[in-house]
């Protein structure tokens, strides 16, 4: 998608979304490329999903310390 459709009836500017979009392009998630005068971003799906997979193994690894942690503090 363009910036001018993925800001469409955002509340957020263009600039704002242009600097989210080079984060998560530096991040690996989306690719940006040049078509014209505009910017055209994609979603990496194969990035998203390794990132959805870290971020996984990291919340459960949280649980079980916060388990280990409330146990602990219930005794």
């Amino acid at each position: 998608m363009s910036i001018t459709a993925l800001t469409a009836g955002a509340r957020v500017t263009r600039q704002a979304i242009s600097k989210h979009l080079r984060v998560l392009e530096g991040a690996g998630i989306v690719r940006g490329r040049r078509r014209g005068r505009e910017s055209v971003w994609q979603l990496e799906r194969r990035s998203l999903q390794e990132a959805r997979r870290y971020l996984t193994l990291i919340s459960s690894q949280w649980d079980i310390a916060l388990g280990r942690l409330r146990e602990l503090v219930e005794k």
